[in-house]
């Protein structure tokens, strides 16, 4: 596997049409994707996003969480991207994502999906968001517990005994302790279910082959959140399951600007750096 300066000098020398691209530590190389005939198609969506002002356009009757008013709130506006593929028969075929979900939801009709199991991913949030609401119960009832041998110590620092002092401080540092450690096993929890969340993204390349997000980013760090959920690794998955040839992507934004202010309505932009870069090489790979 190449050194990271390496890697970004193969980045570096990719044509500047390049617009999805990375590292792949299978075969060492750079795998990339340019625009291809894919703009025309993204201006197309463009188009449709803004006359129909919302994203389900083939429902006869549109569904409000759909509208494309919740992209100029505070929230700010979203990435959208088109890949243009060609199938077994030579047919062109146009595929479309926006990224991370869309207004709570992470399917529409006429978009790709996810790059995970979307019902494992239910079931899995349901059993996390079950066990941390008792974990925070948990820590809720061990500061009320603290809280009052705090009060009842401090009662007795001004008119008990000694020995009424020293129970209570130390009840006041055994539910100190019980605090910290109710705060400690939700914390722990909560980063030993983040692999397992991360294990549901399932991406698949051009090889044929299948692995879990945590086997194919290749950087010696943290996996950020959102990884997977970008557009290109949405279309590329897809198209791969669908056994499409991908022939150019392109990405834009659209909606208010980001509260960043690195996203610009109706900017296109390549696929993102510190997410997307690190596993789309292997995605690409095959091709």
């Amino acid at each position: 596997m190449k050194n990271s300066a390496d890697i970004n000098y193969l980045i570096d020398a990719l044509p500047n049409d390049a617009t999805c691209y990375g590292y792949c530590p299978d075969c060492d190389e750079v795998h990339y994707l340019t625009e291809g005939n894919s703009r025309r198609y993204a201006l197309e969506l463009m188009a449709e996003l803004e006359e129909n002002k919302r994203i389900d356009f083939h429902r006869p009757d549109p569904e409000p969480l759909f509208s494309t008013d919740c992209l100029w709130g505070k929230r700010g506006g979203q990435m959208f991207g088109v890949l243009e593929c060609v199938d077994g028969d030579g047919n062109t075929v146009v595929l479309r994502a926006f990224s991370g979900q869309f207004n709570t939801r992470w399917q529409a009709e006429g978009w790709v999906s996810p790059t995970f199991d979307l019902a494992g991913y239910s079931q899995l949030m349901a059993k996390i968001e079950s066990a941390i609401e008792q974990m925070t119960a948990d820590i809720e009832s061990c500061k009320q517990q603290s809280d009052h041998c705090r009060c009842k110590f401090e009662e007795a620092m001004g008119s008990g005994g000694r020995a009424t002092q020293k129970d209570w401080r130390r009840q006041m540092k055994a539910a100190l302790k019980a605090l910290d450690l109710a705060k400690k096993n939700r914390r722990t929890y909560s980063q030993s279910m983040m692999n397992v969340f991360l294990d549901l993204y399932q991406l698949q390349n051009f090889k044929g082959n299948q692995r879990s997000i945590l086997n194919v980013f290749y950087e010696d760090r943290g996996i950020p959140t959102g990884t997977g959920d970008c557009c290109a690794p949405k279309l590329l998955h897809a198209a791969a399951q669908k056994r499409l040839t991908p022939l150019g992507l392109t990405e834009f934004y659209f909606g208010r600007e980001s509260k960043s202010s690195t996203r610009f309505h109706k900017v296109f932009y390549p696929g993102c750096k510190n997410k997307c870069q690190p596993i789309l090489g292997y995605m690409l790979c095959g091709l």
